[in-house]
């Protein structure tokens, strides 16, 4: 049985992006995009809503947290696999930016186990920019040669997971909803001038 706190709509969102990810393997295949960008253009829809709801109604939880990062994960993942199969000649120029990137994200996770036993996905601002960015450039790249935004997005993300890194590293386990490391900073330093 589901506790009656996880039953809300910022999490049904979450819910509906995780379950609507496979959707879009069918609509690539269409003839006309137009149903793979209106669905994309809704599950990424979801992804801003469910976090605002959550804050404004007061409804965030750690199940809510890791709902949205597990159907980030599964949208944003499958959103640069169909980078590949649709538009090769933007992302095959940035493929070594990709892979440090990916390297860098692989190091933060590592960072994550080793320091608070778990897994632990920071909705910063710089990662939230990045998602945003990457939203706007899949759509971009119906349109455009994408190569030079597709690379500034690329190390946008790098950049969100080195500040991940330095976070974890540390302070350690934090809430998922930390912005950035001057806020922690800022708060260190509030609650040291509190002790003297």
């Amino acid at each position: 049985m589901i506790p009656r706190e996880y039953i809300n709509i910022p999490n049904a969102l979450s819910m509906i992006r995780l379950l609507g990810v496979p959707l879009l393997f069918i609509f690539v295949h269409f003839e006309s995009p137009l149903w793979f960008v209106c669905w994309f253009i809704f599950l990424g829809f979801t992804d801003y809503f469910d976090g605002l709801l959550a804050r404004r109604w007061n409804q965030t939880t750690d199940f809510g947290s890791m709902l949205d990062a597990v159907a980030d994960v599964a949208y944003y993942i499958s959103a640069a696999w169909f980078l590949i199969y649709l538009f090769p000649e933007y992302l095959v120029p940035n493929i070594p930016y990709v892979v440090f990137c990916i390297v860098i994200f692989g190091f933060s996770m590592l960072i994550s186990q080793l320091k608070i036993g778990k897994i632990l996905f920071l909705h910063t601002h710089l990662s939230r920019s990045s998602g945003v960015l990457f939203f706007f450039g899949v759509l971009a790249s119906f349109f455009m040669d994408t190569t030079l935004v597709i690379r500034f997005i690329v190390f946008t993300y790098t950049v969100a997971f080195i500040e991940v890194s330095i976070i974890l590293w540390i302070y350690g386990e934090v809430s998922p909803d930390t912005r950035t490391i001057f806020e922690l900073r800022r708060k260190q330093n509030d609650a040291n001038n509190i002790l003297q």
